[in-house]
């Protein structure tokens, strides 16, 4: 699937609610804990996570810094693959390698809030906030590093061409550039597992060759982008279980505010309306999901309790659109294209070679923006170079309008950079921030959702700054894309997540076959999940089969412990 992984990014309105005791004290930090319901009571029957529960530890209260506290106690027999034990120490290094500022981390975003940490013993960790911090589960989904491997080591380069070392259910072998990457089973895996040796996955772009591998058994299994003659042909295939989901992906169309054209609220509202977003729904969704809907939110998706239509102002209105134009000055030129205020309205449209899906949106926009003057141009590339750190946050050299998709997760903070006015992007945008979109009102009101623990509040708060986000047209979400994972039944285990987890979610359940041959249509520029060069959907298949969070998540979108047995929270005033 050719998408942006956003760290931890959105999906429905599962939020962790938080029970605070707030407890007065004299002075110290010492707090009094209670336990932090969890967004599920039992794990899914497919996986070895544990449930979140409600006891609190018994730990050694101790003078920390901070006002809110996460408490976690790291399962007994967690260890990474060479026998160590995964510890408190472990935690702690990564929150503290996410903070090196000589680190390039894709995003700080929730660990900047950690003022302290503390191993109050091997097994047991307890992290001090600035404030309160609602989405501290997801923020715990992070891969755990193992400090013995890394200490000392420069994290901008030592994992760029394997991950040497993971607590997960194998563990890398290789990587043949342009060809393949291998990973075998870890030996010294502490949970039960299954059966499968190895994992190979070999990098085939173009949807319809990944079809033919999988007919002629040149691989197992695949997750491509859903498309109708795609689903249809592998329905065709015997002995193969398919599943099309609907999941935490939206795809869109970004706008450069580098463009000085785009800079401007007026042409992108313009583009928007001259954007037939219902026949490109039509034409790739509702064959497979009827029931589909154009998305008109950001943070939200359809169907969901906190969804709000506030993008449907910009539907396809080409008089609308021409006025608006005509408006703000702007005058048609002898080839038909408007001219506004001395550039003409021509814009480079980037998105990933071989979609056949975005091929066909970019026809239908092309054409329905051609008729109202505005031109756009294919500018289409593999998805290593298009998903590129420096092509990705670049200016209008790079792109003018980019086509892909978000892939989401439960809680909605994991996207808040995105409507950052600064932040550790190149552009020195907000992490996420590759529109150089600004808005402080939106900045302030997506800032002050982190600490509020009233998730209808929290919501509410949200949708005022999508509101002020859509009246922008900052962007132009189109739909929930439907998630599609193919296998050959011959391999039991496999169930699809549509999170950023991914169908690798539960890879140490699998069995039946030996070898596992896992078809990829993106290739990884570099190993490091961590690094913006590292973001890419591919990259997060590779580190959920090596490495493990302290949660995960469930395809039914709840969060259970993973490398932890509890967690709570507290609060101290």
């Amino acid at each position: 699937m050719h998408s942006r992984l956003r760290g931890h990014v959105r999906w429905i309105a599962i939020v962790a609610i938080l029970t605070l005791a707030v407890v007065a004290c004299g002075g110290g930090a010492t707090t009094t804990t209670t336990a932090a319901p969890a967004a599920t009571t039992a794990a899914p029957a497919a996986t070895t996570a544990a449930p979140a529960t409600t006891q609190a530890p018994t730990t050694t209260q101790v003078d920390q810094e901070g006002v809110f506290f996460v408490t976690m106690e790291i399962s007994p027999e967690a260890a990474w693959a060479d026998g160590v034990p995964v510890t408190a120490d472990d935690f702690i290094f990564t929150w503290q390698t996410i903070m090196n500022p000589d680190w390039d981390i894709t995003s700080r975003e929730g660990f900047n809030k950690i003022v302290s940490g503390v191993a109050l013993d091997d097994k047991t960790v307890r992290f001090g906030y600035s404030e309160v911090y609602a989405p501290w589960q997801n923020q715990w989904t992070t891969s755990i590093l193992p400090k013995h491997e890394l200490e000392g080591k420069d994290f901008n380069t030592y994992w760029n061409d394997a991950i040497t070392l993971g607590s997960g259910p194998f563990v890398f072998d290789s990587w043949t550039k342009d060809q393949n990457i291998k990973l075998v089973k870890n030996d010294n895996y502490w949970r039960k597992s299954g059966d499968v040796q190895e994992i190979i996955i070999p990098f085939i772009e173009e949807s319809q060759t990944q079809v033919a591998a999988l007919r002629g058994r040149e691989i197992d299994m695949f997750y491509p982008q859903p498309q109708l003659s795609l689903v249809e042909q592998v329905a065709q295939l015997p002995g193969v279980t398919y599943e099309v989901g609907a999941g935490p992906v939206w795809e869109h169309f970004d706008f450069n505010e580098d463009n000085p054209l785009l800079a401007q609220a007026f042409v992108r509202q313009a583009v928007s309306m001259g954007i037939d977003r219902e026949s490109i729904v039509d034409a790739i969704i509702r064959p497979m999901r009827p029931e589909a809907e154009v998305l008109q939110n950001s943070i939200w998706m359809t169907g969901t309790t906190f969804y709000e239509d506030h993008f449907s102002q910009w539907d396809y209105n080409p008089e609308a659109a021409v006025k608006l134009l005509e408006e703000n000055g702007c005058t048609k030129g002898s080839d038909g294209i408007y001219v506004c205020d001395g550039e003409r309205m021509s814009f480079k449209w980037v998105t990933t070679a071989g979609n056949e899906a975005r091929e066909l949106q970019f026809e239908i926009a092309q054409a329905t923006l051609k008729a109202i003057g505005i031109e756009v141009n294919a500018a289409f590339g593999p998805a290593s170079e298009v998903f590129s750190d420096e092509a990705f946050f670049g200016g209008r050299d790079y792109w003018d309008i980019f086509n892909f998709a978000w892939v989401g997760s439960p809680d909605p903070a994991g996207a808040n950079t995105l409507y950052y006015c600064e932040g550790e992007a190149p552009s020195g945008f907000g992490d996420l921030n590759n529109l150089r979109y600004c808005n402080e009102e939106v900045d302030a009101l997506i800032r002050s959702t982190d600490a509020m623990a009233d998730p209808v509040e929290r919501a509410a708060t949200y949708n005022k700054a999508d509101k002020l986000f859509a009246d922008d047209a900052a962007l132009l979400p189109l739909y929930q894309k439907p998630t599609f994972f193919a296998w050959y039944n011959d391999i039991k285990g496999p169930k699809d997540n549509a999170t950023q987890i991914g169908p690798f979610w539960n890879i140490q359940d699998w069995s039946g076959k030996d070898t596992v041959i896992f078809g990829s249509d993106q290739q990884p520029l570099i190993m490091n999940s961590f690094l913006p060069d590292g973001n890419l959907f591919a990259n997060g298949l590779i580190a959920e089969a090596i490495l493990e969070g302290a949660f995960t998540i469930t395809p039914e979108f709840e969060y259970v412990y993973d490398l932890i047995v509890n967690a709570t929270v507290s609060v101290s005033g």
